[in-house]
């Protein structure tokens, strides 16, 4: 009976309790379920599909399936579970993501109790880029996502509203129950987001029963006009990005006004987009940045101007970047604005070749051609003293012949003629030895003169003609001579990525994308040259490096050009003060390798899903077409074509030293050296043949070479 008592009064107090909630709490839902509805649609019209993740809480408060646009967007939706985690999160809802970010969905409709579940959320999917931040975003307004290590993301995601509920309890003097007023105001948060404490929210609108307060547009452009406020903007000086006159600037933050200096690409780049988006830019260069550049990943942290563009601390990054994919996986890049040339630098070798000064006039077929002509003159004159010597009788038995005749012959007629015949084949003995038509031949074309003019007709008119063939080839000899030793040394450059893959020097620049990017290349001779790649973060050492002959830097063609006019410079004022060495520099110079590794797209950096992205492309775009990079690059690359045609204006002077006449001292060694072979044969040949041979008496030795 007790037991049926307290159960009476258990029942009428719960009816009661349930009785005062719907008095206290009437048609909470439907406030939050149209404001939802009215927000969707507003945003429906220019939108392909819509994501809806909830948690079971707001899963009773707002049905997305009762909302109108629903009926006629694709929709995504995902039951979120109280304890779900996100790094990574369920198969499922990684599929959705994927496939809604590839379908371009554009509204995310996130409503969740658990704070600290959205902002792990928003952190995976923004790092794995699995949502469109450019999108519109609807927030249940909860402290724990404006922390300040949100601040990062909020400069991200920028077309946002949180929906902010607002209670009071009142109660009117006619009636003792209490009444509910409730509201729900709509924040979002400025651009570029700042914290105070807590991150910073702006007051947009206000929904109280159900109708706005103000009744406005509520995803409005933020980026269109920035209204003066200061964005961030990391500096790395590089050529021709942004030069090292820029520093007067962006040190002391003063504007630039009419300056005549060339102040880089980007950092031109920089101040018209800030002009037409309304904003001032601060410049700002990161800590350790001229050691680190760009900088290179350890332990899955990124130092130099990549650590900045991960822990988002600038709006802007300028720094010459490369379009690359590794790139576009740390931070946005523009559309790219200028196309540079990836070369080496190397340096050029000389062809010291004075020792070959005696064959350096004439060319390997003209040697050959005088060569032949020789041979063809020894020969030619042999033949003719030999036909003389056996058909025309002239020689030693015709001597005897002559004697003869002188004695039988009894008239004085006969004795006066045969003499005046065998004088007229006097000088034949010259060319009927082998071994002395060669020698003779050979002196007259060095223009020495014969001991005696042979009295054959015939071989004096083929001599007088030999003699103007030597002297044609005596006058172009020494005329090619005299232009070899006024001309300056020939200096052999590397002018393609063969050339340098078949040499031993070492290749290096000041990071190891290079590396990869050669060890990923389809080029052997890439792939050859990654074998021997070396990083040098100190650019001066690698270009006295350069210099020695040990290393080949790489670089872009414009960095490239102002070191070589600074060495340049640096040449001409250590030659005026007199404390260069003699042909320190100009014995070896620089040289830029023509043929390029690569054609390597530049873009502007910006943050990583950076909302100025799409203003920014825009303006680069016009900014090209206009012609103002053509102009920028031709004014920061003018000191360096002035100074190089004034290198180029300047010849040479090719001087007559000892080192120049190594030839004539090589012609007289190679001369001694035979002469000394030729004695040591005949040596041998005098004692090993000789002298053991049966006949050999060198008391006798007139007998010896009659027997022999």
């Amino acid at each position: 009976m007790y037991f049926l008592i307290v159960l009476i009064i258990c029942l009428g107090t719960s009816l009661s309790v349930t009785d005062n909630r719907r008095l206290i709490y009437p048609a909470s839902n439907k406030q939050l379920q149209t404001l939802v509805k009215l927000l969707i649609e507003e945003v429906a019209e220019n939108s392909r599909c819509i994501v809806s993740m909830v948690d079971t809480y707001y899963r009773r408060k707002v049905d997305i399936s009762q909302i109108k646009a629903n009926k006629f967007l694709p929709t995504y939706r995902v039951l979120i579970r109280e304890n779900e985690e996100f790094s990574p999160p369920r198969r499922r809802l990684l599929r959705i993501l994927k496939e809604s970010k590839h379908l371009g969905c554009d509204v995310y409709l996130i409503m969740m109790a658990n704070g600290l579940q959205v902002a792990s959320l928003l952190r995976y999917a923004e790092e794995e880029r699995l949502m469109n931040v450019q999108g519109k975003f609807l927030f249940v307004y909860d402290f724990r996502i404006f922390h300040v290590e949100m601040l990062y993301l909020w400069n991200r995601i920028i077309n946002v509203i949180f929906i902010r509920r607002y209670v009071e309890f009142k109660r009117r003097s006619s009636n003792r129950q209490l009444q509910k007023y409730e509201w729900y105001d709509l924040n979002t948060i400025p651009f570029p987001a700042r914290k105070k404490g807590l991150i910073v929210t702006r007051y947009i609108d206000t929904w109280y029963q159900n109708r706005f307060r103000y009744g406005i547009n509520h995803f409005t452009a933020k980026t269109d006009d920035l209204r003066r406020q200061k964005l961030q903007v990391a500096v790395f000086e590089h050529v021709p990005a942004v030069t090292e006159d820029a520093q007067a600037y962006y040190k002391s933050q003063k504007d630039v006004g009419s300056n005549s200096k060339p102040l880089g690409i980007e950092f031109e780049m920089i101040l018209i987009i800030a002009n037409a988006l309304n904003f001032k830019p601060y410049f700002y260069q990161p800590d350790n940045i001229q050691t680190e550049r760009w900088g290179d990943s350890k332990n899955d942290t990124y130092t130099g101007l990549f650590g900045e563009a991960k822990e988002g601390k600038a709006v802007f990054y300028l720094g010459d970047l490369h379009y690359t994919s590794r790139h576009i996986q740390i931070l946005d890049l523009s559309w790219p604005y200028n196309t540079e040339c990836l070369t080496f630098l190397t340096l050029e070798s000389l062809t010291e070749n004075s020792w070959k000064l005696l064959i350096l006039p004439f060319r390997l077929n003209t040697w050959l051609a005088v060569l032949f002509t020789l041979v063809f003159a020894c020969a030619t004159s042999f033949v003719f003293s030999r036909f003389y010597m056996r058909h025309v009788n002239v020689g030693e038995n015709n001597d005897s012949d002559a004697r003869k005749v002188f004695s039988k012959s009894k008239t004085m007629k006969v004795l006066e003629k045969r003499p005046v015949q065998a004088e007229e084949w006097k000088g034949l003995y010259l060319f009927t030895d082998p071994q002395n038509s060669v020698l003779y031949t050979y002196s007259m074309l060095l223009q020495v003169s014969l001991p005696s003019l042979p009295r054959a007709w015939s071989l004096r008119v083929f001599i007088g003609w030999w003699w103007i063939f030597s002297i044609l080839i005596a006058v172009t000899y020494r005329a090619s001579m005299t232009a070899t030793l006024a001309n300056a040394i020939d200096r052999v450059t590397i002018d393609t990525i063969p050339e340098l893959g078949k040499s031993n020097v070492a290749v290096g620049s000041w990071n190891d994308e290079t590396r990869e990017f050669f060890i990923n290349s389809s080029d052997p001779y890439l792939q050859k040259l990654s074998r021997r790649y070396v990083v040098t973060k100190d650019e001066q050492s690698a270009l006295a490096a350069v210099a020695n002959g040990t290393l080949c830097y790489y670089e872009n063609v414009y960095v490239l050009q102002r070191e070589r006019v600074k060495r340049q410079i640096l040449e001409d004022e250590l030659q005026k003060n007199g404390s260069q060495g003699k042909h320190k520099f100009q014995d070896h110079n620089l040289h830029i390798m023509e043929e390029c590794v690569v054609n390597m797209p530049i873009s502007l950096g910006m943050d990583k899903h950076s909302p100025l992205k799409h203003h920014v492309d825009k303006l680069v775009k016009r900014i090209i077409e206009a012609g103002f990079v053509e102009k920028w690059l031709s004014d920061i690359t003018q000191q360096s074509k002035i100074l190089e045609l004034r290198g180029e204006g300047i010849a040479d002077k090719a001087l007559i030293d000892l080192d120049k006449l190594q030839g004539a001292v090589v012609a007289l060694g190679i001369g001694y050296l035979f002469s000394l072979l030729a004695l040591a044969a005949e040596t041998w040949h005098w004692r090993y043949i000789v002298m053991r041979h049966p006949n050999f008496n060198k008391y006798r030795m007139d007998l010896f070479y009659k027997r022999m």
